[in-house]
């Protein structure tokens, strides 16, 4: 099962991708809007195809959640795709994703093996140099939360075709554990997971 935090055009086709492959998929926004027009069969923004794939998988597939506590107590992946804007300076501001990171962490309340994987456009080292140091430093072991960067190559107004017609699913990782996980989760689409250095699937997005 999969939690995936943030329902934009890259968490949305994630959510809805692991979906239609026959995922449990359960979808995390702050935007109440969102999640009632989505609640409704609403796609929020104009992608091809995706408006058929949501209600197909709504309910069924894919569950737009308040209970946070839930949906990461019955997940092995949680995927973050919140926002990351870049201020004038070139730096990204990480705020939402690691208060995405805090709310997962606090969520849970068992020793189930879980990896938490960054989709959002991060500089090269923030996995690395940030996001496991602070996992760590929160008393999650590296035998309780595993650590990946997962970069997305979508293009607006051809997300779906991009998701599902990918010729390479390119992941950061850096123990076996999560690595097979990975793997595991993407085996259904016959293409090449090409697994990397957190560094190089970082600078592989950029």
């Amino acid at each position: 099962m999969v939690t995936v935090f943030g329902l934009g055009f890259v968490g949305l086709t994630t959510a809805l991708g692991f979906a239609y492959m026959g995922r449990t998929v359960y979808g995390i926004d702050v935007d109440e809007e969102r999640k009632a027009r989505l609640r409704n069969g609403d796609l929020p923004f104009l992608e091809p195809k995706m408006d058929e794939v949501l209600r197909e998988c709504l309910n069924k597939t894919f569950f737009v959640m308040d209970d946070i506590e839930k949906a990461i107590e019955e997940s092995e992946y949680v995927f973050y795709c919140v926002g990351t804007p870049y201020g004038k300076d070139g730096s990204a501001d990480l705020t939402c994703l690691f208060q995405a990171i805090d709310t997962t962490i606090n969520a849970m309340n068992d020793k189930k093996y879980r990896v938490i994987v960054t989709k959002s456009t991060i500089p090269p080292s923030t996995t690395s140099e940030k996001i496991v140091p602070y996992v760590r430093k929160k008393g999650k072991t590296a035998d309780v939360i595993g650590v990946a960067n997962n970069p997305e190559f979508l293009r607006e107004g051809y997300c779906w075709n991009d998701f599902m017609e990918a010729d390479r699913i390119v992941i950061g990782v850096e123990d076996d554990k999560s690595k097979a996980m990975l793997r595991k989760l993407y085996s259904t689409m016959d293409v090449p997971v090409l697994a990397v250095s957190h560094n190089t699937g970082e600078f592989i997005k950029y």
